[in-house]
């Protein structure tokens, strides 16, 4: 007898735990819960233009370009590119004004897999028709790992400082 309840429950929990797997569900009946991955983000950041740290420095330097870092501002004051404006990535549409118009805007993060962040943000700028934009190769870390100067602190330069 114990052994055929001992096969019932075995019986019992894995279908449970299969019924679990096929079917995710949420308490809340407002939540949706699905294990459904869309390839768009991958297809979309392949789209975002990239811009090389030569080539950046470049347009800089010439007063083409500025850089804007779009991570969190904690992370700009612990360290940023020269002369880079802080708007994460969260503000970039309520701010967009702030950014210089007439000059190339060159985004970058600390993601380590193809600049995940800045290219949203390309894409995002892209789509409100800010289309001088590109995301920086490799970007914060990439600019550290080849012992480039870095700022640290809240930095003088705003968006807004920025706009001349």
């Amino acid at each position: 007898m114990r052994l055929k309840s001992a096969v019932v429950i075995v019986a019992l929990w894995s279908g449970v735990l299969s019924a679990q797997m096929a079917a995710p569900r949420s308490s809340n009946s407002n939540v949706i819960v699905t294990t459904e991955v869309k390839d768009n983000t991958a297809k979309d950041m392949n789209a975002a233009k990239r811009i090389t740290r030569d080539e950046a420095i470049k347009e800089v330097k010439s007063g083409k370009a500025v850089f804007v870092d779009v991570r969190s501002f904690q992370q700009y004051t612990i360290g940023h590119l020269p002369g880079a404006i802080s708007v994460p990535r969260s503000q970039l549409m309520t701010r967009l004004r702030e950014l210089p118009p007439g000059k190339k805007l060159i985004t970058y993060c600390a993601c380590p897999v193809r600049e995940h962040t800045s290219a949203l943000a390309v894409l995002e700028l892209n789509s409100h028709n800010v289309k001088n934009t590109a995301a920086l190769q490799d970007g914060y870390l990439g600019w550290r790992k080849a012992g480039m100067p870095i700022e640290t602190g809240p930095g003088s330069k705003t968006a807004a400082n920025n706009r001349r």
